[in-house]
């Protein structure tokens, strides 16, 4: 099937054809769930602040009251906000997980023949819009036809720290300002975690089915693939070529590691992703778990071969 019918200061915003939702500008000013202990005595405006426009034209020159402004260490404090009404504090909203209900209905309304998404690529200025197109030759990563249920994408760009696109989608990587969960010694703890259970070492059922598809050192391994490797690999077209006698390796495209210590993948989305997350809200819950198989059912979640193009803004993704 068809997709439709993955800090405080930076650029000037894009010119109009490419203008930014209103959550956007708003989460430049607020604290991220990262930041409590590096910048705990920076004040700054929280998400639900009233921000007004600077003399400068851009979004560096939000600012709101000075009785409204609180330190980071206040304002995301674990006794005083959690990730299902977080107040003050600046989250990644779910909504815009690759793959979630309202991503897939925004593409539809467009009449969009691919899917939308959010990245994070600092090869071009933050609010950018481009199309991620499926290629083949320009990289070691996999070719196109090593993942033919891959669409195109149209994104984006919403954050910084990535020299390669990097779709926001459940069961990506921890990334550099991890706001999701603990992953053993691997990272340091969110101070308010996202997940009460992500796919990591401490998820004991999620543990338990990748050893029964073969990875006996999942305790072990797992806290460092979702932190150093990409975080949780397999999609369709792996799982037919595993379902048919091939191997791990064997069926892994080009770029990509499952052999455990080296990348893990799944082969069944529906047991292995409700058994990978559990969000703080029931509503992450749910986003996570439908991000996490529309990038299985579409080869989406591996390193590949792409194609970028600066494109306007989609009205969908906007609203």
């Amino acid at each position: 099937p068809s997709p439709s019918p993955s800090p405080s200061t930076g650029p000037s915003p894009p010119p109009s054809t490419n203008a930014a939702p209103n959550f956007y500008y708003k989460s430049w000013q607020a604290c991220s769930a990262t930041e409590a202990e590096a910048f705990g005595e920076k004040f700054t405006c929280p998400a639900d602040a009233a921000l007004m426009c600077g003399a400068d034209d851009d979004v560096r020159g939000l600012y709101c009251a000075e009785s409204e402004k609180q330190s980071c260490a206040d304002i995301l404090s674990p006794s005083s906000i959690n990730p299902a009404s977080p107040g003050g504090a600046g989250w990644m909203s779910p909504t815009l997980m690759l793959g979630s209900s309202e991503m897939v209905a925004a593409a539809a309304a467009d009449g969009y023949d691919g899917a939308y998404a959010v990245v994070t690529f600092d090869k071009l200025p933050l609010g950018t819009c481009i199309e991620v197109t499926p290629s083949s030759g320009s990289s070691q990563f996999a070719p196109s036809s090593a993942v033919p249920l891959a669409p195109k994408l149209k994104a984006q760009i919403f954050n910084t720290a990535a020299s390669a696109v990097d779709v926001y989608m459940a069961g990506g990587g921890l990334g550099a300002y991890n706001g999701c969960s603990a992953a053993g010694s691997e990272t340091a703890v969110p101070p308010v975690p996202f997940y009460s259970k992500y796919a990591t070492s401490a998820n004991t059922d999620f543990v338990s089915h990748l050893q029964s598809i073969g990875y006996s050192n999942a305790g072990s391994q797992l806290d460092s693939v979702v932190t150093w490797q990409g975080g949780i690999r397999g999609g369709a077209t792996y799982a037919a070529c595993i379902a048919s006698g091939g191997s791990k390796q064997a069926c892994a495209p080009p770029g990509n590691g499952c052999n455990g210590g080296g990348g893990i993948c799944i082969e069944d989305a529906e047991t292995a992703c409700a058994l990978a997350f559990e969000g703080v809200g029931s509503y992450t819950t749910t986003k996570a778990i439908e991000s996490c198989k529309f990038a299985f059912a579409y080869d989406l979640h591996w390193n590949r071969d792409v194609r970028v193009e600066v494109v306007a803004f989609p009205p969908g993704l906007a609203e």
